[in-house]
């Protein structure tokens, strides 16, 4: 290693030159600018190119795309599978969720966007939970589970079945589900899924129920199968309402009583409309938590 005395001059520090690439067949140099001046004088040429070819801007991107579609090919990242996960025990579905995600063999992996799958299989309405995820170099994985039906909804004409996020699932048969919470009313299906989780934990009620009917899309009226009639208060005192009925059938069998209307809107309070009687009559509540 070379000496360098202290009266020996250190040459400054010359400004920074611009970073090179170097040709070893050549032993050119090329800046980074150059380079990148290259990148856009190809594109330049690629869409000046295909607009002297007769090409309108849609049709240049057509082109540029299917060359970039061609290359995706040749370098093996190509959509080659598109695999179904969760429904195995459907097949149909299974198809169903395929053809929803419009992915063709071959298609350039860079252009199937995992977000859009996403979005095509959503609007489907037939299944839950879905994920999407792209697997190099050609395997698109789509994650799924069937919807659930929980409810049925009379829509003013007929019968629709509904699922457990509140949407209705339009290949469902009504005749399929008789056995699910039926309901009416303006925006109930948005509103089953919490209904039906509440009135699980209260099966005194449940058992008993004939239609549940929305009211002003705040509430619910719960009408019995010996004709009395529930009213819940709205949405956020519901499951407390449920859980004070259950403690009143529990230590008084009120759902076996002869009334037409049980209320209880009112939170500290019960009113009942007695079946025998006109009017309503006021009653201390007797469950207490």
């Amino acid at each position: 290693m070379p000496k360098v005395s202290r009266n020996q001059s250190v040459p400054s520090r010359s400004r920074r030159r611009p970073a090179t690439i170097v040709d070893e067949s050549t032993g050119e140099e090329i800046r980074v600018s150059s380079i990148l001046f290259g990148l856009v004088m190809l594109i330049a040429i690629i869409v000046a190119t295909a607009a002297w070819m007769g090409g309108s801007l849609s049709q240049i991107e057509t082109r540029f795309g299917s060359f970039m579609d061609d290359t995706a090919r040749m370098a093996g990242v190509s959509v080659n599978d598109v695999s179904v996960l969760g429904l195995e025990q459907n097949p149909a579905l299974a198809d169903d969720v395929r053809a929803a995600a419009m992915i063709e063999p071959g298609e350039n992996m860079f252009r199937a966007d995992p977000s859009l799958i996403r979005r095509r299989v959503e609007a489907t309405r037939k299944v839950l939970n879905v994920r999407v995820h792209r697997l190099w170099p050609g395997q698109i994985v789509i994650i799924a589970d069937a919807a659930e039906p929980v409810a049925l909804w009379h829509d003013g004409k007929e019968w629709t079945v509904v699922d457990g996020l509140g949407r209705i699932l339009p290949d469902a048969n009504a005749d399929d589900h008789k056995t699910l919470v039926r309901l009416a009313g303006r925006g109930a299906p948005l509103a089953a899924p919490a209904l039906v989780k509440a009135l699980k934990d209260a099966p005194d009620v449940s058992a008993r129920l004939a239609i549940a009917t929305r009211v002003a899309d705040r509430r619910w009226d719960v009408r019995l199968v010996n004709g009395a009639t529930v009213r819940l208060p709205e949405d956020a005192g519901m499951e407390s309402a449920l859980a004070r009925l259950t403690k009143l059938q529990t230590r008084t069998a009120l759902l076996q009583r002869p009334v037409t209307m049980i209320d209880l809107r009112n939170k500290g309070r019960v009113y009942l409309s007695p079946a025998l009687e006109s009017g309503a009559i006021k009653v201390a509540e007797a469950a207490r938590s």
